[in-house]
């Protein structure tokens, strides 16, 4: 699916895009370099759904030269998903954002008249535009949801995950059902806060069981949030004893009452799960957690 993300200079496009589809965090992404022309790459999305992003840089040169007839088919063409990237602190630029939006939007109803609609109102956590005040203005364009984040206030994934959870096939819904029934009946077994299988590439839930009541934060919305700070020591780990001619598949945190386990399941994924200390035996855990792998891979594949 062809994602594609516009927005003027400095709104925040890539940092939302690294954040969200690579896991990155605000320190990683709050400096950096203005996206030149158009930058694509290729991710997939919670290990699920394939996406294609454009990130189209926003310095006026550039937004010029995307709605000229050497470039608007190219660009516009075969767009799923489209997003304008409002930056809602900066109110000398709104009016230049709005006609640059209108635009683009003039484009894809002639090049992808299906495609899905948002605005999403960057920066809010310095927002002189509040929600309601762009819903009004731009109540009549055509856009299916305007929403607001910031990276910061770690509330931007949360918002453009839900945007493309949208987006799943039928078929995708099933896969994530299926595994999220295995995965409650390992949680039920085990006494476990939380288990989830996670994509490598973002850190992201693919599927997952909670239990609220035992979660030591009960307001932590694990579905949107990034392990991916988990999944690099492990990988480090791994690289470790692989020089060494050993191997390994599991990394172990102690965090007060409980275990923190992450276990490797293939190249692509993960297996986390919080566990109360008085239920966790290392080598029977491991046993079960071999046994649950290959079921959990079946239905990934």
């Amino acid at each position: 699916m062809k994602v594609l993300i516009m927005g003027l200079r400095s709104a925040g496009k890539t940092s939302l895009v690294k954040h969200v589809f690579e896991g990155k965090e605000w320190d990683d992404v709050k400096d950096l370099k203005p996206t030149e022309f158009v930058s694509t790459s290729e991710y997939k999305y919670r290990g699920l759904l394939e996406v294609t992003i454009f990130d189209a840089g926003g310095q006026k040169q550039f937004i010029y030269s995307y709605f000229t007839d050497q470039w608007a088919g190219r660009i516009f063409s075969k767009v799923g998903v489209f997003i304008w990237v409002l930056d809602s602190s900066d109110k000398s630029t709104f009016e230049e954002a709005k006609t640059e939006l209108k635009k683009a939007l003039d484009n894809l109803n002639q090049f992808s008249p299906e495609c899905r609609k948002f605005i999403i109102a960057s920066k809010y956590d310095k927002n002189v535009y509040n929600l309601d005040d762009l819903r009004r203005i731009f109540a009549s364009w055509g856009i299916e949801e305007i929403s607001s984040t910031s990276i910061p206030l770690g509330i931007a994934r949360e918002i453009v995950c839900t945007l493309l959870d949208g987006t799943m096939t039928p078929q995708q819904k099933t896969k994530v059902e299926g595994l999220e029934k295995l995965l409650a009946s390992f949680n039920r077994k085990e006494d476990a806060s939380a288990t989830m299988v996670i994509n490598k590439a973002d850190g992201l839930e693919i599927a997952g069981s909670v239990n609220v009541k035992r979660l030591f934060n009960p307001k932590l919305n694990l579905k949107y949030l990034s392990i991916k700070s988990f999944i690099e020591p492990l990988e480090k780990a791994k690289e470790i004893f692989a020089s060494k001619g050993d191997v390994t598949d599991f990394a172990v945190w102690h965090v007060g009452e409980n275990y923190i386990l992450l276990f490797d399941l293939t190249s692509e994924f993960a297996l986390f799960s919080i566990i109360p200390e008085r239920n966790f035996k290392i080598g029977d855990m491991l046993q079960r957690l071999s046994m649950i792998k290959e079921k959990i891979i079946l239905k990934l594949g």
